[in-house]
């Protein structure tokens, strides 16, 4: 009887198993697991967390001979609400819109945030680092350095 009066629904996950028996790791695991199974009940949010700390569904890394491309869906800010660090091979994004205004029927307040951080690959161009925001997308080009560019190296009959 229960179930005909709360909506319920099973949801295929991956089961993400840690063997190293890092307690921290235990841990981010499981408030990763409250977090998406919150985030279902109230119909999704920002991003789409993973289990195993990687990038959401709603952020990309491509990578190309010369340089590396992130894009986030980050709807909502300006370009000038974001502040882009990069402390020796760490990226940071953050970003934070507050609004407040009037209207005939009250006054209204809104806010959101976004904060991630990675750990970049060796060779990045630091000083190099390009970051746009459009429509909603930030954009991160990263370039490679010179000795970390593929090379390509022909392969001749023997």
């Amino acid at each position: 009887m229960i179930d005909t009066l709360i909506p319920w629904k099973k949801k295929n996950r991956d089961l993400n198993v840690q063997r190293d028996g890092n307690p921290i790791a235990q841990l981010r695991n499981e408030f990763d697991g409250l977090w998406n199974r919150w985030l279902d009940e109230i119909g999704g949010g920002l991003t789409d967390w993973s289990g195993s700390g990687g990038l959401s569904s709603r952020m990309s890394l491509d990578d190309d001979e010369k340089q590396y491309v992130l894009r986030a869906e980050l709807p909502g800010f300006e370009p000038e609400e974001f502040d882009v660090k990069v402390s020796g091979n760490v990226l940071t994004l953050q970003a934070e819109h507050k609004e407040e205004g009037k209207e005939k029927n009250g006054s209204y307040a809104q806010y959101g945030s976004f904060y991630e951080s990675f750990t970049l690959p060796q060779g990045i161009q630091e000083d190099q680092i390009d970051a746009r925001y459009h429509s909603g997308v930030l954009e991160l080009h990263l370039p490679k350095s010179q000795e970390c560019q593929a090379k390509r190296i022909a392969v001749k009959s023997a």
